[in-house]
This record gives structure tokens, sequence and C-alpha cells, in this order.
């Protein structure tokens, strides 16, 4: 479920089983308050998917505008300039109705990675059409798909459910430019489960704050219990340049790969 006024100002909550999390947007921040630290990350993915637009304040500078005709729906994609990491958004409208159909987003996790969501069914929603049916790949890979049952209008939702919850952790939002956090050069590496004599990875997701330390770390894929032990404590020392917004530094979240090779 989500509420929303503006982009700083709106409330989503995302419950899957038993395990609930809270988000609230203010003018800078997105604050986080979860029931467990087993989220799922099929779900924590729903913001990116539900985000059909970028921000409205931030501006786009267009190298190349390219017509398709051969798919079913005839569409115009409109690709970016490069940014600062060499990272390119690319946009697709259905030529006819002017529908965003896809959308190309560069995620950084640390690595530059392209991440891409396709829309259908469009309906209309007061003034706006909006679409019922999504889904999004990184690196085509499909990674979550959603299909949204009901949309209605709130004239006057109560003001105390955009307030920060008790012990919520603070992300940066960015309306302006954004860079990721830098990891330090010397970071300390992850030592071997004990007795293990196999390779594995870990996937985890975890903040990044003003000050450049981990906090939040979480596992996304696991490598297998002794993995995940060694990888959360090995990022726990990690430290980083933090992530910026306009050269502003903000609390930013990440997700790393921690690989483990036995020789």
């Amino acid at each position: 479920m989500e509420i929303w006024i503006s982009n700083s100002q709106w409330r989503r909550e995302t419950i899957v089983n038993n395990i609930h999390r809270i988000e609230v947007g203010t003018a800078d921040s997105i604050w986080r308050l979860d029931n467990s630290t087993d989220f799922p990350e099929a779900a924590a993915r729903l913001p990116e998917l539900m985000d059909v637009f970028p921000q409205r304040s931030r501006t786009f500078e267009f190298e190349s505008i390219t017509d398709s005709t051969d798919q079913k729906i005839a569409e115009q994609c409109a690709t970016t300039r490069p940014g600062p990491q060499k990272e390119k958004y690319r946009f697709c409208f259905d030529q006819k109705s002017g529908a965003l159909l896809a959308k190309l987003s560069p995620q950084f996790r640390p690595k530059m990675t392209d991440y891409s969501c396709f829309y259908g069914i469009f309906r209309k929603f007061e003034s706006s059409w909006f679409p019922r049916e999504m889904a999004c790949f990184e690196n085509k890979q499909r990674k979550v798909e959603a299909q949204v049952i009901e949309l209605s209008a709130d004239s006057s939702p109560n003001p105390s459910l955009f307030i920060p919850p008790p012990g919520a952790i603070e992300l940066g939002q960015c309306f302006g430019t954004p860079s990721p956090p830098v990891a330090a050069p010397l970071n300390p590496e992850p030592d071997l489960p004990r007795d293990s004599k196999q390779n594995s990875f870990v996937v985890l997701s975890m903040i990044v704050n003003m000050q450049g330390k981990t906090q939040d770390v979480q596992i996304t894929q696991s490598g297998g219990a002794g993995f995940d032990e060694q990888a959360v404590k090995t990022v726990q020392k990690w430290r980083f340049t933090p992530g910026t917004c306009d050269a502003k530094p903000i609390p930013t979240e990440i997700r790393v790969e921690v690989d483990f090779t036995y020789w």
C-alpha cells in the first residue's frame, strides 16, 4: 500500500507473510523500519518497479531519439548523454498514445548494471494513464513483476502517517545528481569458513552512512551458513567514501557481492 502526496511526502507499507516494512519519504530522506532482517529481495525491488517516472527535479540531456516500427506497438526511444559515471538512461514511449512502455536505469550495486522495467495495460486514473502490469530485469534476468489491483484518491490523508516511525533507519533521497559510495582500497578480504574447501559468494544489501561506515547489513542471496556469517562480519569492517547528492554526503543503500574462492 502506498499513500503519495508528493516526492517529499509519501508513505509505503509492504507486507510479505509476517514480514512488514514501513517507508516514509520526507523532503531529503527516506525513513525505513523493518520488523525482520529477512525482508525478501524481490519485495525490496517493488519501489524501483513502481517509480515509473524519474524525479521531476532531475534534468536529462538526450543524445539520440530513435523510432522502432518492428514491434507490436510502434515506439520512440530517447537515450540520455552519459553521466558522471558514464551511466545512460533510456525511455521508450508508445508513438500513438505517448504512454511510457519501458525504461532503462543504471544501477550501482556497487558496480554499474542495467536495470530495465517494462509497463503494460494502461488505464486512466483521474487525468493520467497508469500501467497495471509491470516487470523489471537486471542484465536481462527477471527480478520482479507486479500487478496494480486498485488506485484510489484520498483528499485528506492523516498527517501522522508521514512522520518517520521511531527506530527507523535514514536513507538519503536525492532529487539532484547522485554519486554512489566508493569502497576504500584497503578494505579487508573475507576469510573462508573453517574447514571449507568450496567456492561460494554472498550478496548483501547495506547502507553506507554519511561517515562512510556500513549499517543495516542484510543477506539478499545466501552462500551457505558459514559463508553468510563471514561475509557480514567482513563488510561491517569496510569503509567507503560516502555517496553524494549534488556533491553533499547522504546515506546510501548499495548491494555488494562477497566472493569466497578456495585455492
